[in-house]
């Protein structure tokens, strides 16, 4: 599994936004987390078709959560930014011979639970605290 650089920086900016907790401007962010500002707005317009970040206008204006950050997971996000075949970790060809009686199919199987799991349980909220923020910041 590979996480683009558009992921990675749309996590840094949602979380950046988790931890300010009011409206802040693309440039603000594109700043403070070194991400492209052309980039960063072509991923607040995904986001914001999906309802993740509200849009605000004006000389105050910006961007800021739409939900809490404990009610958005960092899957959610992924799945936006990734599309839905980021979860994917078996093989995935149509037609695999060995698929009814491959080996590591149970393998691949779990670990793909796994990671769904962990990216569903983990809120942008998990990723202000002190524990993720080390990691995620390095």
């Amino acid at each position: 599994m590979r996480i683009s650089t558009r992921s990675r920086y749309g996590l840094r900016a949602m979380a950046y936004l988790a931890r300010a907790g009011r409206v802040c401007s693309a440039k603000e962010i594109s700043q403070k987390e070194k991400i492209p500002f052309d980039f960063l707005e072509k991923i607040f317009s995904k986001l914001q078709k999906e309802n993740l970040v509200k849009s605000q206008k004006g000389a105050k204006g910006g961007y800021l959560l739409a939900r809490p950050p404990q009610k958005i997971s960092v899957g959610e996000i992924l799945r936006v930014l990734e599309g839905k075949e980021i979860f994917s970790v078996f093989c995935r060809k149509k037609r695999c011979l060995s698929q009814k009686k491959c080996p590591i199919r149970d393998v691949w199987e779990k670990i793909q639970e796994v990671l769904n799991s962990t990216l569903e349980e983990t809120t942008l909220l998990d990723l202000t605290t002190t524990k993720y923020e080390k990691n995620f910041r390095s």
